[in-house]
């Protein structure tokens, strides 16, 4: 969202820095210089929901500005922050000029509306309002039923599932339950189910999914899903805390970007770096680990119905492993935003391929780091030679982890390379960033 005049002027220009891209994109040059058709058609796309978007949030910006909207509804009292942004707009006033009516700095006013107000208290809210001469009414009904009743049932009645079928002893195991906000009224200790409900009410990504099986789970994968639905509900929680605490770069996830990417597979911290170079993007890359029941290593999905997630279980702790998932989601994210990001796409990196949208990410993944004409090409996919796959990679610029681990799937050979594909490095190199946690 566009927030004051500075920020208008920043997406003016790249919206016509993006229209000047759109109107010389040379697909003939791209695929000259070696660059795959998928690839290419990918980030023509990419460009063009770029544009769309800019001009969206340009447009919404212009309609506050002119004055025209007198009411502000919050749909929720999340919305309550987005609606304060969008009422100071509305009157025409800055966030200085805001700050200086509430005797603060425009930068505490900045950082309080790129959290929209998520961090700040009651008394700050209402002092906002007063500051912003907006009268504030709300309508608070005392529930007939008991206390957790229904945030169970509504949570399963929208979702469609049993909440006692949640991986609730594991959930409770990795702390889950430890830091959630429960209701004011509670007088005695919740049951796991009732704190499980709490747990998935406070994600609404979870909550507005129709159904518990519209989840795009890789065909002839055999995952549990009540277990998928917890994981996800985590890994959205993570990526809300990190959204709030790092600033999200606009640039947009493209050929460039995803060539950035790759690059990083050849550098001893490109894992780690990798976070950043999303983050850059507008991306966040976040871990948990896997449950018993589900084989699953990664997933793509959205948070707030904009910002593009991706979950790694590093379940196989391998760098070849971490580059072809990390790859194959960011595939999910570039080819099928418009297509089931929402509901999430959870993958096995060896279940089988049946489904078309996984086809074309694991293509993705494979040909942004190695074209498929230079693959056929080279003997390199013949060899057991470890100083020809180091030589190949160093030209490609990628890591040799990246070219061994496609040997061993295309072989279907796992004895082959084992020291070039950084066994059990992963989670130790996370672990050293303070990102993972073994237990």
């Amino acid at each position: 969202m566009i927030m004051n005049d500075r920020q208008l002027k920043i997406m003016r220009s790249q919206l016509d820095r993006l229209r000047s891209e759109l109107h010389e994109f040379n697909e003939i040059e791209l695929a000259r210089q070696g660059v795959d058709p998928l690839i290419i058609s990918a980030q023509r796309e990419s460009l063009a929901e770029r544009l769309a978007d800019l001009e969206k949030q340009i447009s919404k910006y212009m309609s506050l500005s002119s004055g025209s909207v007198k009411s502000f509804i919050p749909s929720n009292i999340e919305d309550i922050g987005q609606k304060l942004i969008e009422a100071r707009i509305a009157q025409g006033l800055s966030q200085k000029t805001l700050g200086r009516r509430l005797g603060m700095k425009e930068q505490q006013i900045q950082r309080y509306e790129q959290e929209k107000y998520q961090t700040a208290n009651l008394a700050r809210v209402a002092e906002v309002l007063e500051a912003l001469q907006l009268k504030f009414v709300a309508s608070l009904d005392v529930r007939e039923q008991p206390l957790f009743d229904e945030v169970p049932s509504d949570v399963s009645r929208r979702a469609r599932f049993d909440l006692a079928k949640l991986p609730l002893n594991e959930m409770k195991k990795r702390g889950w339950f430890s830091n959630i906000q429960l209701p004011d009224r509670a007088t005695e200790a919740p049951e796991d189910e009732e704190l499980a409900a709490i747990f998935l009410s406070q994600v609404p990504e979870v909550c507005s999914v129709p159904s518990l099986h519209k989840q795009h789970v890789r065909a002839g994968s055999k995952q549990d899903p009540y277990a998928l639905l917890a994981w996800k509900a985590q890994i959205l929680r993570k990526a809300r805390k990190a959204a709030t605490s790092f600033q999200l770069g606009q640039q947009p996830l493209d050929i460039h970007a995803v060539k950035k990417l790759i690059s990083l597979s050849a550098t001893s911290t490109g894992p780690v770096d990798a976070i950043e170079c999303l983050r850059q993007h507008g991306v966040i890359l976040t871990f948990e680990r896997h449950f018993e029941s589900t084989h699953l290593d990664g997933a793509a999905m959205l948070l707030n119905d904009s910002v593009p997630v991706i979950g790694l279980t590093l379940r196989h702790d391998r760098l070849d492993n971490f580059w072809f998932v990390l790859l194959h989601e960011v595939g999910h994210i570039v080819l099928h935003r418009e297509r089931g990001l929402k509901e999430a796409f959870f993958d096995e990196e060896q279940a089988p391929l049946t489904d078309e949208v996984e086809k074309e990410a694991d293509e993705f993944a494979k040909r942004a780091f190695i074209s498929d004409e230079l693959w056929k090409r080279s003997f390199v996919r013949f060899t057991t030679d470890h100083q020809q796959v180091r030589h190949f990679a160093r030209e490609r610029g990628i890591g040799a982890a990246v070219v061994a681990g496609r040997i061993r799937r295309e072989r279907n050979d796992y004895t082959l390379f084992n020291d070039l594909i950084g066994y059990k490095s992963i989670r130790k190199l996370m672990s050293d960033a303070g990102l993972w946690r073994a237990a």
